[in-house]
């Protein structure tokens, strides 16, 4: 007796059928999917947050500098590269002494710190959003920027200027999603980030 009522359990008992498992498999590979979709948009909203921390730290680098070293100091934007391994996404550096905005002479760099060129990690780049370029020659100082740029002077007094304008804003992004825009009053030197507001 016993032993017929195992053999009837043993037999009762089945495994998954082929269609169940292709099933399992499916739902898997799906919710995978997913997964690394997520992940990558992850990846890249943090690239872009990680680059705008750095462009606003060194922007109020720049403030700080200027108004303890007593001497100007600029960051060089350079917008909308045709490629994005072309060059610096910006430059940081100290001019050798105060510089008026209407003094027709250029600024001079300092000897003791050369123009310092900064790069975003990836494919992350900025794109002019609000305010004018800087024209081809323009205010740059740093040498070989190939085309226009969009220069903030942080000086001695604590006050910004961008030039060809009182303010502005730029945006840290990666082809146009995510991003962040950047926006320095000129006034207060004061700097915000908006997330998702190009």
């Amino acid at each position: 007796m016993l032993m017929g009522a195992l053999r009837s359990q043993i037999e009762d008992e089945r495994g998954f059928t082929l269609q169940e498992v292709l099933t399992v498999i499916a739902i898997m590979g799906i919710l995978l999917a997913i997964g690394v979709i997520v992940f990558l948009a992850l990846l890249e909203r943090w690239r872009v947050d990680a680059a705008t921390e750095q462009l606003v730290a060194d922007l109020r680098l720049a403030h700080a500098s200027a108004t303890n070293q007593l001497t100007d100091w600029r960051v060089v934007l350079v917008p909308d590269q045709a490629e994005p391994d072309y060059g610096p996404d910006y430059y940081l550096l100290k001019l050798a002494n105060p510089y008026e905005q209407d003094d027709p002479t250029p600024p001079k760099v300092a000897d003791d710190t050369p123009p310092e060129p900064r790069y975003f990690p990836g494919d992350v780049g900025i794109l002019n959003v609000r305010g004018a370029l800087d024209s081809e020659t323009g205010w740059a100082v740093a040498p070989s920027i190939p085309g226009r740029t969009r220069t903030l002077e942080f000086n001695t007094d604590g006050a910004m200027v961008f030039y060809q304008g009182v303010s502005g804003s730029t945006c840290v992004t990666v082809d146009g999603s995510p991003q962040n825009r950047v926006v320095v009053h000129s006034a207060t030197s004061r700097v915000k980030i908006r997330p998702d507001s190009c």
